[in-house]
Parts: C-alpha cells; structure tokens; sequence
C-alpha cells in the first residue's frame, strides 16, 4: 500500500472540481545550482497548471526562496517531473509570513492544535525518480514566502509547480458583497486588509480534507495529530485493544490523559517497530522497555492491548498477540484524561475493531473503525459546517474569543453568514453540564444539544471566552435578525449566562474567578486570579446584549438580566475604577497589577463607564488608556514585569471598537 498524500490529484470531494491553487509571483532568491528559477512564478488560478515554462531543477545543497506578494493559505502542493525511477532525493520546503522568520526546517512557529491544520510550518518531501503530484494533508495558513530546499539526495530533483491548493473563498476583495472604495487610499488599504483577514480565516463547508480515512478494511491514520475522542474526557482507569496494521513506516501512538499539562505529549505513549526486528514501547520524554524480536512488524495485523492503572502514580501496561510488553510510568504525571490515537512521523497505519473498557470491565465504547462514525467520534472528517477560524496562521479552531472580533468584520465584508451561523453552531453545540459554552471547538466536531461532561476538556477555555460565545450570538441577531436560528439555540445560550453568574459574589456583587476560569487571550501569561476586570465588564456586556435578544423572543428573563447588569455595574464603579490611572484596574485590591486593554475597552462597550454616577467617562478613560502606548502600538497590559509587553490584535480590536463608542474617532 501507498500513502495516500503521495502523488494524488485533489481531496475526497474535490475530484470532480479542479481547485483554485495559489502560487508565485516572484523569485526571491536563489543559492546552489538551481536551474530555470523563473519557471515556477505562474498566475494563480483554478488550473492545474498556467503556461508551459518548463521545470524548475534543483541540484543537491540548492534552495529556492519564493514569494506570493501576500499572504496566502492552503494544501501545499509540488508537481515533481519524473527523472531515473530508481533514484530518489529529499526536498524539504518552509513557510512563513515574513522573511526574517523563514527559518530553515523551522519557519515561523507552530499552531495550537492539528487536524486540517498542519501542526508544523515545515516539512520532507521523500521524491522518487517516478515523480508526480505530491498533495499535503495539513494546511498551511498566513504565509508568503516559501524556502524550498534539496536536502538529501544525489539525484537533481525538477519541480514544474509549487503552490497551495486553497481551502478559502478567493473571491477578489472588488468582488465582495461588502466592497468599499472610497477616495481615501488609507481608509481603502484598511478596509481590504481586513476583508482579505477574515476571507483567509473562514471555510466553506466540506473543505477540508479527512484527517483520517474509512474504508471496509479499517482506518487509515497517516496524520501526526492526535485524534481525540470528543467525549472521553471522563474515562478514567482503561483497557483498551485494536487491531493494528503498519503499512510503513515504524510508529504507533496513544494519548491517555491531558494532552497540553505539563506540556503538549506528555501523555503520549508510542509503538515503535526498530531495526532487525525489535521495538519499543515508551512514553514522551520518559521510560521506555523493549519489544522482544519478531514482536511487533510492518505489514502484519496484530492485536495490541493496552491497560492504564492509576492516577498520580499511574502505568501504562501493553501486550502484542497475547505477549506482555510490560509497564511504562506516567512519572508522576496524571493518567485522568481523554483517549486520542494517531501515527508517527512518516508512518501510515490502518486499526480497526477498538474496544474500551473501564477496570470493572463495563464497555466505554466499541467502534470497528469501519464507518463514517469512527470519524465523528473522533472529530477526523471533514467540516460539516462553514466555519471561522481565529487566523490564517493558526490553528483550525473556532475560538469563541476571537469570534467577538471577526464577526463584525465578516458582516462588513466578505458577507459569509453560511461560516458565521457554522461557527456559533459549533461552539454552542460544545456544551458541559455546567452551561459552559465551548471557547475553542475544531472545525470537524459534531454539535450536540445535549450538554455533558464528557466532552474533552481542551474544548473549554475560561469564563471571558465562554461569554463572549453569547455575544457573538447578539452580532447575529443584530446583524441577520434572524430570531429562528437564535430561538433554536436560546436555551443553551441562557445556560451559558448563567455559568457566568455562578462566579457572582453575591455579597460583593462582583463576578470572581479563579484558576483556569481566570485565563484570557494572554495564555503566555497564565491566569489573573480574583476579582477581574475583564470578567465583570464581559458579564454585563452578555446580559445586555442578551436581554435585548430576549425583548425580541418574548422571553420573560429580560428584566432579570438587566437588573443584575445593573447591579454588577454599580460595584464595578464603586470598587475597580482607580483614581490614579484614571481607569480601571485589572483585579480589585491590587493596584500594582496595573491595568489591561481589553478589560477597559469592555467596561466602555458594555455601558458601566457611561452609567449614570460612573467615576469616569468612556472619553476619559480612552485617554487614560493612553499609557499604554508605544511606537508599535497599545500594549494589553500597564505591568510589563507581570505580564509580557505585547501589542495584541485582539485586545487592540476591542480597544478601537471602544473609542468609537466613545466618540473618539480619531483615536480608534
């Protein structure tokens, strides 16, 4: 068998359409012996192939640097010329978005999470002397240079295409429902950068590639990216058996327990086929023991079993055909967790038959992996839904956070509601038993509208982002009025307000959070705990918006959530305003925390810094929220030694839809 991103013209789905690929528009650079460079600079376009330029040949240690002129996202894909069939070479090829971070085999960093997503902005291409069209499984987004290099290799290897097989609308920005031109080139240039954000971020339906394939055999896994099970968050002391089959390459990975704590892998543990008929069975940067000979092979079935005992000071235990392995710790990592599988580097598998069992021998969940429901349980098909995304460059996951910001612009420019109404479907239909709405959802989960616990734990982020969820809702329904699709989801979002009232004080009538409930787009900064700034102002903002939906429903709770905004408002004014920073600190009782971007610019958005007896005023405060200045731009937060000093897109989005609001034009 072949691995099927080999030499394959399109994804299932595609076959019939030719897809629109982006490609060069220059040669940056050269080095080495590297022949008729310009053959690869073509039009973009919906074709297989413009022009009839011939080949572009690297020699070995050559490389090629080109350059979109914007940036652009896709499947990478490379057209190789066929040469002698017995040899072969190794290109490797980088992305980015600047040229200052095309680092070689490096690029410019990597996403959050996998899937449609590639996890890495670099990776090998193994060429052979037969050629064809190699077609990536991942997608690389936010780029605009590509370094292509001939790493290993005595054979020239001749390239006739390279480019990005698009997965977004390419619509031109002249094109768009919401064009705007006007005789300002400023104001022009601002506009279609935006539209030209928001149009790499979202997808249509459909448009992403399985990461994993079905068949009557099994399941072909050729993706690095762990595959969770979507509802395996409480699973606790396992067994677990498959059926395993390596078609090449040499390992078999499994995921019991947080994926990301202490860091991402840590709870990985891995099947290793070696030389001359050994192996290994280890765990991420821990212990391993070894297979003995003529175990564990390529191109056999075997029937794998695996038992996790413990928690603090738990095992992983694994047996082959019926012959124990033996046991690899946790090293005092926790084993409670999701269960997620996936293949190695350069590794296809297939399994089939999975069977999971809790230690008293009740059945979890058994799946053959031989229908479409072995997808959907792992979220590894395709987008059901058009979907938005928190940026080209990252990974493909709706972030309800950053939604509050892409939605407006989308409803201004691309006009791509089928991607909106996906995206709020998706995070709303990611719901635990708490109320709490999913912040971060992949693009190929299946939604439900029953809330549960068992959804993994990595869908759900922190209070700010669950409620921006139910903001994002008002932005339909201001800019749709469509009462129909709100209605339909209406009892989930009132769930997800009231998650957001159980971290109410009710003495101080302050909303207070603690631990992971206290994370906001800062990730890198960890939690602010305690009495936030940013939590109280996005509560209020949410039940505003919210009673207004419900004035539209008839619904009753209007007048609730308007007397509770009102009643967090007044503490907000009464405790969290600072006379001497003429604006809001971040966390009540610590004036050396100073004070945050985004947490002020909702407290204007939401109405508590208009409110009648407010301390300040929202002009005052957008003045105030001057010290945050550089050359660059505002940073997110006053305290540079508490917090990293970074100009963030985000917080800077809130900031300038809040000092409109506040009548400063010329700020914002």
């Amino acid at each position: 068998m072949t691995q099927r991103r080999k030499y394959e013209y399109g994804h299932e789905g595609q076959k019939d359409a030719i897809p629109y690929t982006f490609r060069p528009t220059r040669v940056h650079s050269t080095n080495g012996t590297v022949a008729n460079a310009e053959s690869l600079v073509q039009p973009s376009g919906p074709s297989s192939r413009n022009g009839s330029q011939g080949a572009t040949k690297l020699s070995p240690n050559s490389n090629i640097i080109l350059d979109f002129g914007l940036d652009v996202g896709g499947y990478p894909v490379f057209e190789f010329i066929p040469g002698t069939p017995e040899n072969t070479a190794v290109i490797r090829y980088t992305v980015s978005e600047s040229l200052a971070a095309l680092k070689p085999g490096v690029g410019d960093g990597y996403p959050f999470m996998g899937h449609a997503g590639a996890r890495f902005r670099s990776e090998a291409i193994t060429v052979s002397g037969w050629g064809g069209r190699w077609l990536g499984t991942g997608i690389q987004g936010g780029q605009r240079f590509i370094l292509i290099e001939h790493v290993n290799g005595a054979a020239d290897v001749s390239i006739s295409e390279a480019g990005f097989q698009a997965v977004t609308d390419v619509t031109p920005m002249s094109d768009l429902p919401g064009s705007f031109n006007s005789s300002d080139d400023y104001l022009n240039e601002l506009w279609i950068t935006g539209a030209r954000t928001v149009q790499l971020g979202c997808a249509s339906k459909g448009s992403f590639a399985p990461a994993w394939h079905v068949s009557a055999i099994g399941t072909l896994i050729e993706s690095k990216n762990i595959a969770i099970h979507e509802k395996s968050q409480n699973w606790g002391q396992i067994d677990f058996s498959l059926s395993l089959y390596i078609v090449s390459g040499s390992i078999f990975t499994v995921n019991k327990g947080g994926q990301f704590a202490p860091d991402p892998g840590a709870t990985e543990f891995y099947l290793t086929v070696g030389r001359n008929g050994t192996g290994t069975f280890s765990r991420y940067d821990g212990s391993s023991v070894d297979i003995p000979e003529g175990i564990l092979s390529t191109g056999k079935w075997h029937n794998v079993k695996f038992s996790v005992r413990g928690d603090s000071n738990a095992t992983m235990t694994a047996s082959i055909d019926g012959v124990e392995i033996g046991a690899v710790s946790y090293d005092g990592i926790s084993s409670s967790g999701p269960f997620g599988l996936s293949a190695g580097s350069d590794t296809a598998i297939i399994v089939k038959n999975l069977l999971v069992r809790d230690i008293d021998e009740k059945t979890l969940y058994f799946n053959s992996l031989t229908s479409q429901s072995a997808l959907e349980d792992f979220a590894t098909g395709t987008n059901y839904y058009g979907v938005c995304f928190d940026g080209a460059k990252r990974d493909r996951v709706v972030w309800a956070g950053d939604f509050s910001i892409f939605g407006p612009t989308i409803f201004y420019s691309t006009a791509n509601t089928e991607a909106v109404a996906g995206s709020l479907l998706l995070f709303t239909g990611v719901q635990d038993s708490q109320g709490q709405i999913s912040s971060s959802v992949l693009a190929s989960v299946i939604p439900s509208e029953v809330p549960t616990n068992d959804w993994k734990s990595s869908n759900f982020y922190s209070v700010i982002y669950a409620i921006s969820s139910a903001n994002a809702w008002y932005e339909w329904y201001q800019y749709t009025g469509d009462t129909r699709f709100v209605n339909k989801w209406w009892p989930a979002i009132k769930r997800d307000i009231e998650y957001g009232l159980s971290f109410l004080d009710k003495e101080t009538a302050l909303i207070t959070v603690e631990g992971p409930a206290a994370m906001d787009f800062d990730y890198y900064d960890g939690p602010t705990p305690g009495t936030h700034i940013g939590a109280n102002s996005i509560v209020v903002w949410a039940l505003r918006n919210a009673a207004l939906i419900s004035d539209s429903l008839g619904d009753s709770v209007a007048l609730e959530y308007r007397e509770t905004a009102d009643k967090i408002e007044k503490a907000v004014n009464d405790r969290l305003f600072s006379n001497s920073t003429g604006a809001y600190i971040l966390v009540d009782g610590n004036n050396a925390v100073g004070i945050s971007q985004d947490g002020n610019a909702y407290a204007i958005l939401s109405g508590i810094a208009s409110a009648p007896g407010a301390p300040s005023s929202a002009g005052a405060i957008i003045e105030a929220m001057r010290m945050l200045d550089t050359p660059f731009g505002p940073l997110s937060f006053s305290n540079t030694s508490r917090f990293l000093p970074i100009v963030s897109p985000y917080a800077s989005g809130f900031h300038t839809w809040a000092a409109f609001e506040a009548g400063m034009d010329d700020e914002a």
